[in-house]
């Protein structure tokens, strides 16, 4: 039932994910209990609300446009369950904002794959990288996606092989100028201290341990047949799933050195995630495949909850 109405995509299905949406961030992002309740309170997590929202749309514009999944939502349902399980990345502001911003470089990114504009799109991507960077510094990482995908999409002129470069500097150079102005230019130190962590204690516990051998279960069980359906693909899928796969390698990369451990950082892997889900999904025709799946991840998401 909840596989079958997910399967196309209409705007019913919108409102179903926009609702699903706030309850998940009502019950994993506010947390009254540790603040006074204010009007001013009510209306900054009100406004996180409204964004979340305005990212699910933002997130099928980028899937619609650059042919990620069929026609269907699973995508944007399965980016939703994953926030559930991890719901500390409501919590985590630098992380929040840092992937917002480079939903802005993957659409970029992924759009490559066509011939129009391609210097504008290089440039377009590095700035958004470096802008994001700002926020989290370990998100430069995603200039390695870049030049993968100028590889990739067969866009090496040697001209471009430089704008990735100009794009994240130039970020970084006009806060530098604005930390200069104010006299403040000692804090762009900060940006440089690439701090990580190989602690993985907290992950032994039941509400990380249990959500991550989930996801590895279902993302190792899912990318198998879907990498080898996109090796007998269209050239230009295939190598949009060449994309996806080393965006997925890099986020991996970024949650193992995070040097904060308390899920957040697992945001990172929600976008190339919920696209492989949505696309194995897409492969499965039993139907009763899908709904155990998704119930798995509602019982996950009370479960977690309770521990």
């Amino acid at each position: 039932m909840i596989a079958n109405f997910f399967d196309k995509t209409k705007p019913i299905n919108f409102l179903v994910l926009s609702i699903i949406m706030a309850i998940v961030y009502i019950i994993g992002g506010l947390n009254f209990f540790e603040e006074d309740i204010t009007f001013f309170l009510f209306l900054k997590k009100s406004a996180f609300l409204l964004l979340a929202i305005l990212v699910i749309f933002f997130l099928n514009f980028i899937i619609r446009k650059n042919f990620l999944t069929d026609n269907n939502t699973y995508a944007l349902l399965f980016f939703i369950l994953l926030l559930g399980l991890f719901s500390n990345v409501f919590f985590n502001r630098q992380i929040l904002i840092s992937n917002f911003i480079l939903l802005f470089a993957f659409r970029r990114i992924y759009s490559l794959r066509t011939v129009a504009k391609t210097k504008e799109k290089i440039f377009d991507a590095g700035f958004w990288i470096g802008l994001a960077s700002l926020f989290y510094n370990w998100s430069i990482i995603y200039i390695l996606l870049l030049y993968g995908a100028i590889w990739i999409f067969r866009k090496r002129d040697w001209k471009n092989m430089f704008i990735p470069i100009v794009g994240v500097v130039t970020p970084v150079f006009l806060l530098f100028v604005y930390l200069l102005v104010k006299n403040d230019a000692h804090q762009l130190v900060g940006f440089f201290n690439f701090h990580y962590s190989l602690d993985f204690q907290k992950y032994t516990f039941l509400p990380f341990l249990i959500p991550i051998i989930f996801i590895m279960i279902l993302g190792l069980t899912a990318i198998i047949p879907t990498t080898q359906k996109s090796l007998l693909s269209k050239i230009d899928f295939k190598s949009t799933w060449q994309i996806l796969i080393l965006q997925i390698l890099l986020s991996l990369f970024i949650v193992i050195l995070a040097p904060m451990k308390d899920g957040s950082e697992f945001l990172f892997l929600f976008f190339p995630l919920s696209i492989l889900f949505a696309n194995y999904f897409q492969g499965v025709n039993r139907y009763w495949v899908k709904e155990m799946i998704l119930y798995l991840f509602v019982l996950l998401l009370i479960g977690v909850k309770l521990l």
